[in-house]
């Protein structure tokens, strides 16, 4: 797998967001959606407290650092690039806990994302998925890309199956986790 290291990743840059790796200054920010019952909906988790949302971004800042060249698992702040306004956020993995190898290859891994309602339906959530699928491919060298989706969430299924991501597996309710009561679906897209 060719790796660009176990650094932090380079800012990613679209037509009109910039995707940064996050930092600790991005709580507030990131409560303004993880507290949101809409946001969350279809999320693992429903709405965060302030205190839920910081204990969050720390397990996410401490597993990016503890990413190595081969496990890896970062989180993303999507910012609008007119304003600085971070609008969502996003992780890729390939293992929950770095360094320790997680439940999926090391040349594959997972994207999910999350934009506030604010900012559903303009294009952004797929543009934001659309550079980081590129980078897990092109930077990451990852061979395939998984990506969970609840099955009534249509406009995200609309977007992975926009990007050429395809269903995988179905998961019926009694295998749901998360205790959202929900089935779901897993999507993968192949390199090449």
């Amino acid at each position: 797998m060719a790796v660009a290291g176990s650094k932090s990743p380079a800012p990613l840059v679209t037509g009109r967001l910039l995707l940064r790796p996050l930092t600790a200054d991005d709580d507030g920010a990131l409560f303004r959606f993880r507290g949101h019952p809409t946001a969350t909906r279809y999320l693992s988790h429903g709405p965060l407290t302030p205190e839920q949302n910081g204990a969050r971004l720390q397990q996410a800042l401490f597993a990016a650092e503890s990413s190595t060249a081969e496990w890896f698992h970062f989180g993303w702040a999507i910012e609008l690039r007119a304003t600085g306004e971070v609008i969502g956020d996003a992780r890729t993995w390939n293992t929950e806990e770095p360094p320790t190898p997680g439940r999926i290859p090391a040349e594959s891994a997972s994207l999910g994302y999350v934009l506030h309602p604010e900012h559903h339906g303009l294009g952004l959530g797929r543009e934001a998925a659309g550079a980081l699928v590129d980078w897990l491919f092109h930077t990451r060298g990852c061979e395939t890309i998984f990506a969970g989706v609840y099955e009534p969430n249509l406009p995200s299924r609309r977007l992975l199956e926009g990007l050429g991501f395809r269903t995988d597996r179905f998961f019926p309710v009694v295998e749901d986790t998360a205790g959202k009561q929900l089935p779901s679906w897993r999507y993968r897209l192949d390199c090449g």
